[in-house]
């Protein structure tokens, strides 16, 4: 089985580019979410990695869209390869290495891999460094006020101010977060952030 994974950080992001790239790798099976990549608990993730088996080959448009931690890079590709499954990086065609000897093809696209994900991880952390020293600017010119918050106890909108006070019941009865999200018509990560504003006493906008 040839199988895709594709991915992107938020829900505004669009898949069509890497729907189409992978498609063309003629891919039976295509594992799709929009979700960070901050770790690799994500659920089409773990589907995909636990679908695969030996001589299947994973499709992906880059490497950082296996994660974007360095640490959790590497150890997905040593699995893939502990089962014999091969990775196919669309962007860096360059890892498909064919000397004949099987020993080092692997040492050499290990060595590329742990190069490649250590560029993606270093380049993610100048990226939140340079948005970090923006806001920290923003907010000493007094422009910065943040992301409106949507839910929270003083919501202009009824329906939103209905759904953070449901979701904060449903926290309290200890409900599973995927229940939660899926009774309220939101995504987890909302459920998170609204858990979160609640345990540091934050409930409302401002």
């Amino acid at each position: 089985m040839k199988v895709a994974y594709i991915r992107t950080s938020t829900k505004e992001q669009n898949l069509d580019r890497q729907i189409h790239a992978v498609k063309k790798e003629n891919v039976d099976k295509i594992f799709s979410e929009q979700l960070s990549g901050k770790d690799t608990k994500r659920e089409k993730f773990q589907e995909m990695m636990s679908y695969v088996r030996s001589g299947d080959e994973v499709v992906i448009a880059s490497l950082d869209r296996l994660g974007r931690d360095y640490s959790d890079i590497k150890e997905t590709v040593r699995i893939l390869q502990e089962r014999d499954v091969r990775l196919t990086v669309l962007d860096a065609p360059f890892l498909h290495f064919n000397t004949g000897n099987k020993t080092l093809d692997k040492a050499m696209s290990d060595m590329f891999i742990s190069l490649l994900g250590y560029i993606a991880q270093n380049e993610r952390e100048k990226i939140l460094e340079r948005q970090k020293q923006g806001i920290i600017q923003a907010k000493l010119r007094g422009v910065y006020k943040g992301r409106p918050l949507k839910y929270h106890a003083q919501a202009k909108n009824p329906k939103d101010k209905l759904v953070f006070l449901n979701v904060s019941h449903q926290l309290e009865r200890e409900i599973p977060i995927r229940q939660i999200a899926r009774e309220n018509g939101i995504s987890k990560s909302t459920v998170y952030e609204i858990k979160k504003r609640i345990e540091e006493g934050v409930s409302s906008h401002g």
